[in-house]
């Protein structure tokens, strides 16, 4: 097979385990904080349990048609943390025309060169995931547009952790 390119990562590749996250990011906000609970295994008394509140409350704050309980802030940040799908994140980025992405920890470990490196090597990668997604006139599957993405990710990343080495060798003046 030629005309092919492959990449492996070592961490979660292309979205497989938020299946409405590009959903979320279009969504109401309340409506966002729902779908999480529909989306936990076990619902609202798993999430309850976990976030250490009453799951009568939790699910009057997490209806949308509810008027007199609501989600705070607070409460919708452990929300997201104890599910593990950032759902009202996305709604919230998208609402205010920001595009959020996951972060991870510098693997170059603020080594200037790593970084260097890692960037070169994420962009290569992002440049073969976008050659064959582009390649013919075709329709795009979801799995090339998620491959895509999540290259473009490692490549932001990539960006944000040269930046941060190149910006711990200036020296800074006393005083």
């Amino acid at each position: 097979m030629t005309g092919l390119s492959f990449s492996a990562a070592a961490f979660q590749v292309y979205g497989e385990k938020q299946p409405h996250a590009d959903i979320a990011r279009g969504m109401d906000v309340l409506d966002a904080a729902f779908l999480i609970a529909q989306e936990t295994p076990g619902g609202v008394q798993v999430l309850a349990q976990r976030m250490g509140v009453s799951p009568n409350t939790l699910q009057h704050k997490l209806n949308p048609n509810n008027t007199t309980h609501h989600l705070s802030l607070k409460e919708a940040v452990a929300l997201q943390m104890v599910s593990g799908l950032p759902y009202v994140l996305f709604a919230m980025s998208a609402a205010l025309d920001h595009v959020c992405l996951r972060s991870r920890p510098d693997v170059a470990e603020g080594d200037a060169w790593e970084a260097f490196r890692f960037l070169q090597q994420a962009m290569g990668e992002l440049t073969a995931a976008a050659a064959d997604a582009l390649r013919g006139n075709g329709a795009v599957s979801g799995n090339a547009h998620r491959r895509v993405e999540h290259h473009a990710n490692e490549a932001i990343a990539g960006i944000s952790a040269l930046v941060a080495a190149v910006a711990a060798r200036v020296p800074r003046r006393e005083g």
